[in-house]
């Protein structure tokens, strides 16, 4: 099992730099391609529920500012493509080119259109998508714990792994791995979907909440591993009264992990995906990258 094709959502916000760091980070030490992917809004797009009971004035003038938003986002995100493609002499392809196996190289595609859209289609034939940390809190188009809708309807309805990065990109990623283990069929495969960077890594922590007698043993989650070349130890403890995404995070940031690896769970209500309460805690709390597959 490899990772032949990396998407990254390089948005031109404040996760864009991280995302795009560590994309190329994994993209070299897995010899992956790397499709650096901008989605620029199509203002007039939104005018059917924005242009509403207004003036023409009023609505030429939120136009001219979304233009001017999408222009600066798409600026931001060349720069950020240029710099990295020249400081590390990126082997660059053209987006529509074909991919050769076992050979890094990196392409940026900017398209029109509507991002969650965009990228899920591209999600779906992508073994992994790097997402960036928005930095945002509260309601309005960012999902729960800073979110976008982009990365909520990636995790769960892609059917691929998705990784989540702080704003500050991380260096030797998962070098130290936490997985967060309670024998869920999102947990296996989570686990199942980082095998390829769970070899890379130097050090693997099964980390368990003991919660009842019946609970799954975390030695049989690292025989498995054993038998993918993977050298794991157990790391388990009995949860307190806090948020459990909480503490899975404190027993990860013990263990000095650079990575967490975890089910993504959630649920559909009114057709607006809404994160379980363990996914909507680690991702409105976690400083580490959070690799998830629901």
């Amino acid at each position: 099992m490899s990772m032949a094709a990396i998407l990254a959502v390089i948005d031109g916000g404040p996760g864009s730099e991280s995302a795009l760091e560590s994309a190329v980070q994994l993209g070299r030490a897995l010899q992956s391609q790397v499709d650096l992917l901008h989605v620029e809004t199509d203002a007039e797009s939104s005018l059917p529920v924005m242009g509403e009971g207004m003036s023409g004035a009023a609505v030429e003038q939120i136009l001219q500012s979304l233009r001017a938003e999408a222009e600066a986002r798409l600026a931001e995100a060349r720069r950020l493509f240029e710099q990295h493609r020249t400081a590390g002499k990126l082997p660059v392809v053209e987006p529509d080119s074909a991919p050769v196996a076992g050979q890094f190289a990196v392409c940026f595609r900017h398209v029109t259109g509507r991002e969650p859209d965009e990228v899920l289609r591209r999600a779906r034939l992508s073994d992994l998508t790097v997402f960036g940390q928005s930095g945002q809190r509260g309601a309005g188009p960012e999902g729960d714990g800073g979110t976008s809708v982009t990365f909520e309807g990636t995790l769960f309805d892609s059917g691929r792994p998705v990784l989540l990065m702080p704003p500050a990109p991380v260096k030797d990623l998962g070098s130290t791995a936490a997985v967060a283990w309670d024998g869920s069929r999102e947990a296996a495969r989570a686990v199942h979907a980082a095998l390829p960077l769970l070899r890379q890594a130097k050090r693997v922590v099964v980390v368990t909440a003991r919660q009842s007698e019946d609970d799954i043993e975390p030695s049989e989650l690292v025989r498995y591993l054993a038998g993918h070349g993977i050298k794991a130890r157990t790391w388990a403890f009995t949860p307190g009264s806090g948020a459990l995404g909480e503490e899975i995070l404190a027993e990860a940031a013990k263990a000095e992990a650079n990575l967490l690896v975890m089910g993504g769970y959630g649920h559909s209500r009114l057709r607006e995906l809404v994160l379980g309460g363990v996914t909507r805690s680690v991702l409105s709390k976690a400083t580490i990258p959070v690799f998830m597959m629901h």
